[in-house]
């Protein structure tokens, strides 16, 4: 072949380079292998959702998750605890109330609550050490209470301290909303509890501004 180019394409076997399931994309990267079967699932839906309902395929489409499982409350009923990278806070508020309402379709029986992943960094021995304020325990449990109640407002807060140095921490809605938190309470409870080993129960305000309760 002397004198001439010769051009040599390169054979690569698809076992070498399997191709990536379309509903795998759902899940964060560093998950995908060991995915379990409820995570498999979720995915699955998403991409479903994703490909075949017209209000969600464009805000689903960069959407993924890092991991999806189940919570038991009563012993019987059942969450699905869906944690999801912080970026998307903003494009999975605006989508939450049809995601979920499909999602809770496809998983009959079953609450879906999506919890935004959040670092916390504990407080360094040296005083003159600082951190930055979002990282701190109680606002990251703050945060993922908002998290596990939305789109519901949280209108009040109360830590009741008894005797014995024991604490109860209550959360309040605006009694507006009581027909459409009620069902839900128990599972935010129980999810809030297996996230942060804190018990909080619910309440409503009639009028928040007067801190009236029912």
């Amino acid at each position: 072949f002397k004198g001439r180019i010769l051009l040599v394409s390169p054979v690569f076997s698809a076992a070498a380079f399997p191709i990536m399931e379309g509903p795998r994309l759902k899940i964060r990267k560093s998950r995908r292998k060991g995915a379990n079967a409820l995570e498999l699932e979720v995915a699955s839906a998403l991409y479903d959702l994703e490909l075949n309902h017209p209000n969600l395929k464009n805000t689903l489409m960069p959407f993924n998750f890092h991991s999806a499982k189940e919570v038991v409350v009563d012993g019987s009923k059942k969450v699905i605890l869906v944690h999801y990278p912080l970026r998307f806070i903003h494009k999975l508020r605006r989508m939450h109330k049809t995601l979920v309402a499909e999602l809770e379709k496809k998983f009959s029986g079953r609450h879906i609550i999506f919890v935004a992943k959040r670092d916390i960094i504990r407080k360094p021995k040296r005083s003159s050490q600082k951190i930055p304020r979002t990282r701190t325990v109680t606002k990251v449990n703050e945060r993922t209470l908002e998290d596990i109640c939305f789109p519901l407002d949280i209108v009040g807060r109360r830590w009741k301290h008894k005797v014995g140095g024991h604490k109860v921490f209550k959360v309040f809605f605006d009694a507006r909303e009581k027909d459409k938190a009620e069902p839900r309470l128990e599972a935010f409870a129980a999810v809030y509890k297996r996230l942060t080993h804190f018990a909080v129960s619910f309440g409503f305000m009639t009028n928040p501004l007067l801190q009236q309760f029912l």
